[in-house]
């Protein structure tokens, strides 16, 4: 029986649902592409973890945009690869312009370039958070600081997904995702609303 052929697969990873996943991997012609919104402080990412769980052939090759969009520890980024290479995929960093290759061709200097790398690209997020940290601190002793702006604060809004989640025969997941919220979030708007209402009844019998 023939070996099936080597496919492309490609990692998409961004923080937020408001950045961008289209320029990443612009250009290159993927058989499946697996695309995370979420942080990448762990490995425990719904799309990666499908990613990992695939029976590839052997051969094909993984690519991510760059090695910080696959993880953004030293030690996940180490397990991650290894646990595709050893398994004869390759993995194909674009930034970075390198390629580590899975099955017999895998080289050993292949993880020293990579520990190398991955321990350049931690060192310079540390700096970049450190940096956060004394503007923020500064912005502070100047009275200008006001923070991250809270998220759902409008009254009039949370009523209005109050009222379309407890009308009759509403569907609270597509109501969910019509207002961007997640169905927890939906729930403590609802229950939010008891509280209220129960201390209405209390105040005035």
């Amino acid at each position: 029986m023939q070996a099936p052929d080597p496919i492309k697969i490609g990692y998409v990873r961004v923080s937020t649902a408001e950045q961008n996943t289209d320029r990443q991997l612009d250009g290159l012609q993927l058989t499946v592409t697996f695309t995370d919104k979420a942080s990448g402080k762990n490995a425990d990412r719904p799309q990666l973890q499908a990613m990992m769980a695939g029976n590839w052939p052997e051969g094909s090759t993984v690519y991510v945009h760059s090695m910080d969009r696959l993880a953004r520890s030293l030690s996940d980024l180490l397990q991650i690869v290894e646990q595709l290479t050893q398994r004869g995929v390759n993995v194909h960093f674009v930034k970075e312009a390198k390629i580590f290759r899975g099955g017999e061709t895998s080289d050993p200097m292949d993880k020293l370039m990579l520990s190398m790398l991955g321990a350049v690209a931690e060192y310079e997020r540390t700096l970049i958070r450190e940096r956060q940290r004394e503007g923020i601190a500064k912005a502070k002793l100047r009275g200008v600081y006001r923070g991250r702006p809270r998220k759902n604060t409008d009254n009039q809004r949370i009523a209005l997904i109050v009222a379309e989640a407890t009308a009759l025969g509403a569907n609270k997941t597509r109501i969910a995702a019509k207002h961007g919220i997640s169905r927890d979030t939906l729930y403590k708007y609802l229950q939010g609303q008891k509280l209220t209402t129960c201390e209405i009844s209390t105040k005035f019998p």
